[in-house]
């Protein structure tokens, strides 16, 4: 323990919950003795779409209310045991769409099917039967929204999600680079697993990021990086302002390639090769990294070491097998398409149930080889409904 600082146990003897409103650094402090402590800290933000952020030191739930009334919580990191998971749906953006559709303007939701399956899909994770997962994705694409659809949007996902993120695909396949190399080269650096969905703070960030505030004790740092990480990033995805989103030109190689004439004359077992072989490229660096850590001196047969072990390493696997097959079929190639790859590929390697776009599901459908798996992507939430439900039994 520090000098001069109660750490997390000592605290939670005294205190029931302590609230604070971002937005006039007013707090709140509950003792277990009933008595309730006011007082304010100054330097609140005005700017702050939240009015109250709190943390109940018994059941570990960190609840958020906005300024214009919307309630969160966020589970308990000690509710996430691998062992007693619910099953995980993750939702592309547009179905999320149609949920939050369902509680904000139902008359959106032309098809009575979709309206129902949202509405099953809410009530099973407000239950805790399931977990419907946030990612960064979701983040990027909210964030391109303004005004009262984005907070509607924002609200529905950070409701539903109750605290839940999958971890950023860079991360998620670095670990499994890592994994691959440290079983063939018996590295003596043990690699931890990996909870790829997670209550964890700051989870679905490719970088991890902390408060700087060394001299806490260990309890209590963890408790306050939470706080801040939970805290930010729902004033931002619940701030009505659009955030300018930067355009890639990663799809454009990928055109050029798909319509080049030595290609097309590959065969489809080629093909399938080269989309591995763009997926291996594309995250070298990342590989490197990986190889580094666990003290394996390959860097030379990187590529290749990575290339053969391609099965063992789910995400990467499905990354470049969706490439390959895009590129056999002349796909356009567009900007968001990006995203889709990566973090439906992710979800696809790990959820129980994908619930994608048309399109995306079609590619991820087609191209999966997984043996021992049946792929878990559908189109339409009804499908998902019918999914789910034979895995609650």
């Amino acid at each position: 323990m520090a000098e001069g600082n109660p750490d997390l146990n000592e605290i939670s003897q005294v205190f029931e919950e302590i609230a604070e409103n971002p937005v006039t650094g007013d707090v709140r402090i509950r003792f277990r003795d009933g008595r309730v402590v006011e007082s304010s800290l100054g330097g609140g933000d005005p700017d702050s779409v939240l009015r109250e952020v709190s943390y109940n030191f018994s059941s570990g739930i960190i609840r958020l209310e906005s300024v214009r009334g919307d309630r969160f919580e966020v589970e308990s990191e000690g509710g996430g045991l691998e062992s007693t998971r619910p099953p995980v749906i993750y939702l592309d953006q547009c179905h999320w769409s149609t949920l939050s559709n369902s509680i904000f303007d139902r008359a959106r939701v032309r098809n009575s099917e979709d309206l129902k399956a949202a509405e099953r899909l809410i009530e099973w994770a407000e239950a805790g039967r399931v977990i419907l997962p946030v990612s960064s994705a979701h983040a990027l694409e909210t964030s391109a929204l303004y005004d009262e659809r984005r907070q509607n949007l924002a609200s529905t996902i950070l409701r539903i999600s109750r605290g839940w993120q999958m971890r950023s695909p860079v991360v998620v396949r670095t670990h499994e680079m890592g994994e691959a190399l440290s079983k063939a080269y018996t590295a003596s650096a043990a690699l931890p697993e990996l909870d790829v969905f997670s209550l964890a703070a700051g989870a679905m960030d490719t970088e991890r990021r902390g408060t700087g505030i060394s001299h806490l004790p260990a309890g209590l740092l963890k408790l306050t990086n939470r706080l801040t990480a939970f805290a930010s990033i729902y004033d931002v995805l619940m701030n009505p302002e659009r955030v300018p989103s930067r355009v890639p030109g990663w799809h454009e190689r990928f055109n050029k390639l798909s319509m080049d004439p030595k290609f097309q004359a590959l065969t489809p077992r080629q093909k399938t090769i080269e989309g591995r072989v763009s997926a291996i490229n594309d995250v070298l660096i990342e590989g490197v990294a990986a190889a580094h850590s666990l003290k394996v001196p390959i860097e030379d047969r990187l590529a290749v070491e990575l290339y053969e072990r391609i099965d063992s390493m789910p995400s990467l696997r499905v990354y470049g097998d969706a490439i390959g097959h895009r590129l056999a079929i002349r796909a356009k190639w567009e900007p968001n398409d990006l995203i889709d790859m990566l973090y439906l590929g992710c979800a696809a390697a790990y959820a129980d149930v994908v619930v994608a776009e048309r399109a995306a599901t079609n590619y991820l459908q087609r191209s999966w080889s997984a043996k021992h798996q049946a792929c878990p992507v559908v189109a339409k939430l009804p499908d998902a409904i019918e999914k789910v439900s034979h895995l609650l039994g």
